[in-house]
């Protein structure tokens, strides 16, 4: 085992020594998400967007409203229900709240008062809302409560001062009501910005992986695997350690550049434990197509030629570029025969669904299943004797 980690940390060293490598690893991924995503960032700001819809129209609901408005974490913006209702099924916000009518009168009673919070089961800042409602709810139930009093003491109408009601008296937080969005027919895929980053994050980390697949060509070039063949090491002991430093080059990519695109982007990629299982599954699957494709050609540049056209060809076809949708259906057909669809489908249950592990048994086992089909004909193909 000391042998296979010995070769595989080797290898991977080698290949952050490169410099411009970091450009292919990383920038270039970023660089196209950026492009084809459709990102303009004014200064920076790229909130997640809560759409508000007040049902009851009181002074009441107003000041909720406002308060959750002065908020820096999102963006809130006011909407009527049916143009929100479509915003959110197209992926145009991240969610809404929806201030039930008779919200003032449930309050003046004492009584929970109805507001419903949308959101994606993947958003992570789902939490936070929750609180940021509970918080602004609970000022509004002291004003409402304190203005009722100061009604029945004084006989004036309390409007003039149930804005000017200390926040700072403590009560119970009210209950808000949570909705998470379940997987229906109307939400099959993620927007833009989080499928071309996902797919290309994909296409990328496969030309990568095939760029280090070659170095199993060069070493039978160069005469390196020969030499490796003299000392104490087996050939699947070095074989081993070749595959496992394509895997945590590809994990290494995959991790900062699913990091990143969170950080720069705001893309929520779900389930970490799934999300583990299919990248995991996908990163066999492009050593296997490394493995394969160095089975037919003689040399690492011809293997970088022909997989790299094979690679962004297919990777168009797949609907890393675009939707699959759009594409005819012959098209469409085709695309259910490479191995890049089932993982644009894996990233579409996890980020736009909400999905699990469960969720993603079809798209892993088939990412699985041409793993082994490649490696099988790849480690045939390739004589190294």
């Amino acid at each position: 085992m000391g042998k296979i980690i010995s070769i595989a940390v080797f290898e991977v060293k080698r290949l952050f020594k490169n410099r411009r490598a970091f450009l292919l690893l990383f920038g270039m991924p970023l660089l196209f998400t950026f492009i084809f995503g459709g990102v303009i960032t004014g200064g920076g700001e790229n909130k997640p967007e809560i759409a508000v819809v007040d049902e009851d129209q009181t002074e009441a609901s107003q000041a909720l409203v406002n308060e959750m408005k002065a908020s820096d974490s999102f963006t809130f913006t006011k909407g009527n229900a049916k143009r929100v209702a479509e915003q959110f099924d197209n992926q145009e916000i991240t969610g809404y709240i929806s201030v039930e009518k008779g919200f003032e009168s449930m309050l003046q009673n004492a009584e929970p008062p109805e507001v419903v919070f949308v959101s994606a089961p993947s958003f992570e800042g789902a939490a936070l809302v929750e609180q940021l409602l509970n918080d602004s709810i609970v000022k509004q139930k002291v004003s409402v409560a304190a203005a009722k009093l100061y009604q029945e003491t004084t006989g004036e109408n309390p409007v003039a001062i149930q804005g000017e009601i200390s926040d700072e008296l403590k009560s119970e937080p009210a209950a808000v009501e949570t909705v998470s969005v379940m997987k229906s027919e109307n939400r099959q895929s993620m927007n833009n910005l989080t499928a071309r980053s996902a797919g290309f994050t994909i296409m990328f980390v496969m030309i990568a992986i095939l760029s280090s697949t070659g170095i199993l060509l060069e070493a039978r070039q160069n005469g390196v695997w020969y030499r490796m063949m003299s000392t104490p090491a087996t050939k699947v002991e070095v074989l081993c350690g070749y595959m496992l430093a394509f895997f945590v080059i590809g994990w290494i990519q995959f991790g900062i550049l699913m990091t990143l695109s969170e950080k720069i982007f705001h893309i929520e990629w779900g389930n970490p434990f799934a999300n583990m299982i299919l990248v995991s599954s996908l990163l066999l699957c492009s050593i296997g197509l490394g493995l394969f494709l160095a089975g037919f050609v003689k040399t690492s540049e011809q293997q970088s030629v022909f997989g790299n056209l094979i690679i962004i060809s297919t990777c168009m076809i797949a609907g890393v570029y675009w939707p699959v949708d759009i594409m005819p259906d012959s098209i469409q057909n085709i695309s259910r025969f490479l191995p890049q669809y089932w993982g644009m489908e894996g990233f579409t249950e996890l980020t736009a669904r909400g999905g699990d592990i469960t969720d993603i048994v079809t798209p892993v086992g088939i990412l699985l299943g041409f793993a082994v089909m490649f490696l099988m004909v790849g480690l045939r193909r390739v004589r190294f004797e």
